[in-house]
């Protein structure tokens, strides 16, 4: 029986786009609009977050079954390139952040008195003596 269902549904969505980034998004915000009525206590709010979250399964709906892929594929594509102008500096930031916390796992990093130039010495080694390479002053300093 479940076999048959899957072979209609399948036949059904032959020349239909099908769910794609921004009918999942529509689907994930309609979702937290409708966690966020149950949480306001207003009555009147909750209801306009309700219908802006019924709107959006909607909406989800509307891009699954169309028939419009083309259209449907430009939407989807606009949609991808806004994400990822939001979401590249974000991912960006958190990998220099990754890379920072790993690297001063193992590293200390000191400042010439001088002339300001950023030393690195490795951590662990004790009390260490570290001579700054642009202008050869030398100073003693734990690691």
């Amino acid at each position: 029986m479940f076999q048959k269902f899957g072979q209609k549904f399948q036949q059904f969505m032959i020349g239909r786009n099908g769910p794609d980034d921004l009918s999942r998004f529509a689907l994930f915000a309609a979702f937290l609009f409708m966690l966020a009525s149950v949480f306001v206590s207003d009555a009147a709010a909750s209801q306009v977050l309700i219908v802006i979250a019924f709107a959006g399964i909607a909406y989800c709906y509307f891009r699954v079954f169309s028939r419009k892929t083309g259209n449907r594929y430009k939407e989807n594509r606009i949609y991808v390139g806004v994400r990822t102008k939001v979401t590249a500096p974000l991912r960006h930031g958190y990998a220099r952040f990754k890379e920072w916390k790993a690297y001063h796992k193992t590293h200390r990093i000191y400042t010439c008195k001088q002339c300001g130039q950023s030393l690195r010495v490795p951590k662990g080694k004790g009390t260490v003596r570290v001579s700054c390479p642009k202008c050869k002053n030398s100073f003693t300093t734990k690691s």
